[in-house]
């Protein structure tokens, strides 16, 4: 255990060399309306960082859970026992300007059985391959794959295992790969991704 602590202070240590993050209360961090989120009965947020570079209220965020998601073939999503929780990283983002809901998930084992059943599920026309890995839900199906962009669903394409949802303008990005250096800073791009996103959206709806 003192190791795995140790482990993660050279992780924040070196992720704070290239992010600004000060210290920030888990209260501002409301997990609870993601739906794409599994939370296992032990699940518990345990510490928040807010990003100072960006404009936007963004959040680094550590978090426990004792579900595990798997896209690993013949294996099914988990749940473990308290002390088998693992520990994973997220990105938290409060947008500041309208956005509309949708989920892109991974496509899990679980999921793979369920794909033609998601009612608002949207086919990617723009990036074909992504619908392959991942599933878009949105109640937006005309306009949503617009709103995203191409650059996001590429970054999502080469990143895999890597789940997104936005809901009531706010944002959650997180892995299904325990917390680690190169999967947080992945997380940090595609965060940056969908903010730009985020930003273009006045100019997308008067083009509407």
């Amino acid at each position: 255990m003192a190791e795995d602590a140790k482990q993660e202070k050279e992780i924040l240590a070196e992720l704070k060399k290239d992010f600004p993050l000060t210290k920030e209360s888990i209260k501002e961090i409301d997990l609870s309306q993601f739906s794409s989120l599994h939370r296992g009965e032990h699940f518990r947020v345990t510490y928040a960082w807010k990003f100072t570079g960006f404009l936007q209220r963004v959040y680094f965020v550590k978090y426990r859970n004792s579900h595990k998601t798997t896209t690993t073939p013949m294996l099914a999503d988990q749940a473990f026992p308290a002390d088998a929780t693992m520990k994973y990283a997220g990105i938290y983002i409060k947008f500041d300007q309208p956005m509309p809901d949708f989920i892109i998930r991974a496509n899990t084992q679980g999921d793979k059985f369920l794909n033609l059943y998601f009612p608002n599920s949207v086919k990617v026309k723009t990036v074909p391959a992504f619908n392959h890995k991942y599933i878009l839900e949105s109640e937006e199906s005309g306009t949503i794959e617009q709103v995203i962009g191409v650059d996001l669903f590429n970054t999502m394409l080469i990143a895999g295992d890597v789940n997104v949802e936005v809901k009531d303008n706010k944002c959650f990005i997180y892995g299904l790969q325990p917390f680690g250096y190169d999967y947080a800073r992945l997380l940090i791009s595609i965060a940056t991704d969908v903010i730009k996103r985020n930003i273009g959206q006045p100019d997308l709806v008067t083009e509407q």
